[in-house]
């Protein structure tokens, strides 16, 4: 969880606490305090736990998602939950006099009304993985093995296309397949004028380019410092070297401007293409693609 999100959500933050306000001054500036032995502590372990628990997923919302209409659906449903949840349990705390005894007719009423509100922020909020999960495709396939994530670029490392390369090898239709690496020209020379920060944004914004142009079938993983590496199914070599052609256009395209300069600084591409070929190994494939760009960017 993210803290540093709970600084942007002052309006929700102020909704939860009105709720915990309201429910203390109309459950005990309406009721009298019962005797100690008046007390089921059984229904109030169990009622305060409901109460409690309630506080904490707000909190983990908060702290875990952006503002949006998704995260105030949910902290507004949690929030008429919580409200009904403390009602129900500051009652086993006083007694109601007759003219405050509605009050414990009403309390499940703002439950209620919450798990309506909720159900439409877990349905929004299963569209939006839905959107997510479609942009994940362009960066993994297969599994999930989030410990191999490029922390930087949010692609995976080099490792996990070593394991995705191996399956397409081990497939026994014969189907073609590509390996395309490419390489950000003068990266270095970018690194040393503006640092790493800037480097490291570039690095981003070039991948989320990249996968821009990539099918849901192929995969995208950060090979080492500026150099990438892509699997591209089913793709012969000419169509892979085509594919690159379409993302150095991109990329000489995309006017980057460091936060040192006004002016917009652009960028080329260096590309190699591999396909497969009968009983390659993952290291041979993938040191071939890797010797063929650097003997291009050495000819040039």
């Amino acid at each position: 969880m993210n803290f540093s999100l709970l600084a942007r959500h002052q309006r929700l933050i102020s909704l939860v606490a009105a709720c915990l306000s309201l429910s203390v001054s109309l459950s005990f500036g309406l009721g009298e305090v019962k005797t100690w032995t008046e007390i089921a502590w059984l229904d109030v372990l169990g009622e305060g736990s409901v109460a409690l628990l309630s506080v904490v997923w707000i909190v983990a919302i908060l702290a875990s998602r952006p503002p949006g209409k998704v995260t105030s659906a949910l902290v507004i449903g949690l929030s008429c939950f919580l409200f009904s949840a403390l009602l129900d349990w500051f009652d086993e705390f006083v007694h109601f006099e007759a003219a405050a005894e509605g009050l414990s007719i009403i309390e499940s009423m703002p439950a209620a009304f919450g798990m309506l509100i909720m159900s439409y922020a877990l349905y929004q909020w299963h569209q939006e993985q839905l959107a997510l999960n479609r942009q994940l495709h362009r960066r993994e396939t297969g599994w999930r093995e989030h410990q191999q994530i490029d922390f930087i670029t949010q692609l995976y490392r080099i490792d996990y296309m070593r394991g995705q390369i191996d399956m397409q090898l081990r497939t026994k239709d014969g189907s073609a397949f590509s390996v395309l690496m490419l390489d950000i020209d003068n990266f270095d020379a970018f690194n040393r004028s503006f640092g790493t920060d800037e480097g490291d944004r570039l690095l981003r914004e070039i991948s989320e380019l990249m996968l821009m142009n990539l099918r849901n079938t192929d995969l995208a993983c950060r090979y080492a410092g500026d150099r990438f590496i892509l699997l591209l199914p089913d793709t012969d070599l000419h169509q892979a070297e085509e594919l690159a052609l379409q993302i150095k256009t991109a990329i000489a395209h995309l006017a980057f401007k460091p936060a040192a300069q006004a002016t917009a600084v652009y960028h080329s591409l260096s590309f190699a293409a591999e396909m497969a070929r009968p009983n390659d190994g993952v290291e041979a494939l993938i040191k071939r693609v890797n010797q063929r760009l650097d003997n291009s960017r050495y000819a040039s």
